[in-house]
């Protein structure tokens, strides 16, 4: 009962198609008569025929035009429910893979280096994903918050403290951190240098 009440309400009211003819033509009489002085005849008749059609053919355009947009603008509503579910079930996953590696650790099927690569690799896309659901379809606040992470924490700090705590080494060209038997840089490909 109540949704056959809201539903009309909904809809807005056409205005008919005769009402812009006459508009126009109505309109196109008025500018015939004050701007160019003209009496009628067959020349304001012409003119309003003018009016009449432009006025027509602008109410038809529109007609075809606006529920084209307002089906795109119910699109993009419906979407971003989807785009929620979407980062929330990758989320999951991602915790699911971390509790995998934490156990195979555990029963000592990874080695050590592969294990915190891997956490460290799965622990940043899941810090990435909260932060997603978080803003929601605010991408600027997500955006502005990223950079100001990049910008406080400068790119050489990251690769000593990593250099420090594990036994790799960094690349001096574009400080890709390398594992420690590498002869080549996995980012660059340039030749590491023998003691860095």
């Amino acid at each position: 009962m109540t949704e056959r009440l809201t539903e009309p309400s909904r809809r807005r009211r056409r205005v008919p198609l005769f009402v812009y003819g006459v508009g126009g033509a109505l309109l196109a009489a008025a500018f015939a008569y004050a701007v160019e002085k003209l009496r009628f005849g067959p020349p304001m008749a012409l003119i309003m025929l003018g009016g009449m059609t432009l006025a027509l053919t602008a109410a038809a355009l529109w007609r075809v035009i606006d529920p084209l947009t307002r089906a795109e603008m119910g699109a993009a509503r419906a979407r971003a429910p989807a785009r929620a579910r979407e980062l929330e079930r990758e989320k999951q996953l991602v915790l699911k893979a971390i509790k995998e590696i934490e156990l195979d650790y555990q029963m000592r099927k990874v080695a050590e280096r592969d294990y915190r690569e891997m956490i460290e690799r799965y622990r940043n896309r899941a810090m990435r994903l909260i932060s997603e659901i978080e803003a929601g379809d605010n991408f600027t606040a997500l955006i502005e918050k990223e950079l100001q992470i990049r910008l406080t924490v400068p790119p050489e700090a990251i690769t000593t403290a990593a250099s420090t705590t594990d036994d790799r080494r960094a690349c001096p060209s574009c400080a890709t951190v390398n594992d420690q038997d590498a002869e080549f840089c996995k980012k660059c490909g340039q030749r590491l240098t023998a003691a860095s």
